[in-house]
């Protein structure tokens, strides 16, 4: 059997390449990998495709489409937890506490 011919670059491979700072983060599960997909980029700056074309005012493009998902200057730095109000909010749910059974 011959060879099949090259599809073009590489990265071709695959039709959706998002560009994260914490891929470790990004993949641990679909809501995480959404979430930082949609909340760190911007559809007119930070959407790029192999190949990207305009055709009667519609942008597309013939191989991969890639979103830059990092973190850019201006966003706010992330939320980092604090144990001790953790417990407190856990405590004010907790059975027999004032928020007891809200969801």
């Amino acid at each position: 059997m011959g060879q099949l011919p090259p599809l073009g670059p590489p990265l071709n491979r695959f039709p959706l390449v998002v560009v994260v700072d914490d891929s470790e983060f990004a993949s641990r599960c679909l809501a995480n990998f959404l979430w930082v997909t949609f909340t760190r980029s911007n559809p007119a700056a930070d959407i790029h495709g192999v190949g990207a074309s305009i055709d009667d005012k519609h942008w597309g493009c013939a191989g991969s489409l890639i979103i830059d998902a990092r973190r850019k200057p201006f966003h706010a730095p992330p939320l980092i937890e604090d144990p001790q109000v953790t417990a407190r909010v856990d405590r004010l749910f907790a059975r027999g506490g004032p928020l007891a059974g809200i969801e």
